[in-house]
């Protein structure tokens, strides 16, 4: 872990049954004291749950503070509780798609993995995915037809 870094990543393993750690979470690493900011990935192999974390190093203090100059797309909060040796946990995924009440999201970030007795419970944010307009995308049909005749004439 360098030394000069803001934030990190951290790979943590767990026993199952031993409860990770939570957003929000203070952890202490190599004598650093960081602040668990988010979950990249996580892995589930035989007894042992594998989480990278994405960390801020708290002792750390002179950067500039950043407000979000972005506006946050619409967005939903997914629970999904699993047994630990479901063959479904590698489906959640971060990227991929997942419909849900007739409406296709996009998994973008993990929010928790906690453990809940024999189960798994991750928590994650959804963006959903919508189409181009129908005019949009007509007229970029259009113009590819319209593209691939020309090359065909020549």
């Amino acid at each position: 872990m360098a030394a000069d870094r803001l934030i990190v990543t951290v790979k943590s393993e767990f026993r199952l049954f031993r409860q990770p750690h939570k957003v929000g979470d203070v952890i202490r690493v190599r004598e650093i004291d960081l602040l668990v900011i988010g979950i990249e990935r996580f892995d589930l192999w035989g007894s042992t749950l594998t989480i990278w974390y994405t960390c801020q190093d708290l002792s750390q203090t002179d950067f500039i503070s950043k407000k979000n100059a972005y506006k946050q797309p619409r967005e939903s909060v997914f629970e999904v509780i699993l047994k630990h040796d479901s063959d479904l946990i590698k489906s959640v995924v971060l990227g991929v798609t997942q419909w849900h009440k007739g409406q296709l999201y996009k998994l973008v970030e993990y929010t928790d993995i906690s453990l809940v007795g024999t189960d798994i419970r991750i928590c994650c944010i959804g963006r959903p995915i919508h189409p181009v307009d129908r005019k949009e995308a007509k007229a970029k049909l259009f113009s590819e037809r319209r593209k691939k005749l020309q090359l065909e004439i020549m």
